[in-house]
């Protein structure tokens, strides 16, 4: 009887033991499973951070103009790529490389941190560099625009004074002499010998003194200039000019009288003949006469 007792009891107490044991490993492999899903988890999203990284690194590396800050881009994108490669190829169960990975992660993005601060370093240099070429572009624009100004200033002032100097013939007149140099009074061509010209230059300070070359234009009324052998030519713009006759005077910029004489060498008609008067390369004055037959 004792025997059957002993046998119960140790039937029950292994029946206890074998139920402990069974929920222990129950338990346990339970454990490992959610440790085993938590690691795949992590992972996965481990995974994730990476790519999302490599993204971040290939956004960076568009905005950098710098060749040397490109390349170290470039490889820490190709080192992240690698360490994605080798997550991917490594077991959920391997928790130890998993947490080398991670911390692999914080580094890589430690660096990329330090990268995006030199972007935007060279960024705002950038910016401060184009505002201040765009700044000289400008000044430099305004000075150009300053330069015309005072050379069209230049010019006009030049010009203001150019022809302040020019001598200026007033109170034109012009008589027709016969044979005994005595006034026609009629004008009558055929008893024409001479144009008697008389002028007055005006006064001028500004006119450059001392000797001056008058030149004398009469034309036809067809605009033939007369001509006779003392005539030639004087250099006009850039042209040269037939002159009937020319006189050299003595101009100290004080108002000078001055009368010429053409020597009649031709036939005449009868009509308006018109008189020119040049110095120092323009015209200083008109006059007309009418001749009658």
């Amino acid at each position: 009887m004792k025997n059957k007792i002993f046998i119960i009891a140790a039937a029950v107490i292994l029946l206890a033991l074998l139920g402990g044991g069974g929920y222990y490993i129950w338990k346990q492999q339970q454990t490992i499973d959610e440790l085993t899903e938590g690691f795949a988890l992590e992972k996965e999203q481990l995974e994730d951070e990476y790519t999302q990284l490599a993204i971040q690194y290939e956004g960076y590396k568009l905005q950098v103009n710098n060749d040397s800050l490109e390349q170290k881009l470039e490889d820490q994108r190709i080192k992240i790529q690698r360490l994605v490669e080798e997550l991917r190829q490594t077991k959920a169960q391997d928790a130890r490389r998993i947490a080398a990975l991670k911390k692999e992660l914080e580094t890589v993005r430690g660096v990329l941190r330090y990268y995006v601060a030199q972007v935007d370093s060279l960024n705002k240099v950038n910016d401060a560099l184009v505002a201040e070429n765009k700044q000289i572009r400008t000044d430099m624009r305004n000075v150009q625009q300053q330069n015309q100004q005072v050379r069209q200033q230049n010019e006009t002032l030049t010009k203001k004074v150019t022809v302040a100097a020019q001598l200026s013939a007033t109170n034109v007149s012009v008589t027709v002499l016969d044979r005994k140099d005595k006034v026609e009074k009629r004008n009558r061509v055929d008893k024409l010998a001479k144009f008697q010209v008389n002028f007055t230059i005006a006064a001028n300070v500004t006119a450059q003194t001392g000797e001056k070359d008058i030149y004398l234009r009469i034309l036809r009324p067809s605009e033939e200039v007369l001509t006779n052998a003392q005539s030639g030519k004087f250099k006009y713009e850039n042209t040269k000019l037939d002159y009937s006759a020319r006189k050299t005077i003595e101009f100290g910029g004080e108002e000078t009288k001055v009368t010429m004489y053409y020597k009649r060498g031709e036939t005449l008609d009868a009509g308006t003949y018109h008189v020119e008067l040049y110095a120092d390369g323009s015209m200083i004055g008109r006059g007309s006469v009418t001749l009658t037959k």
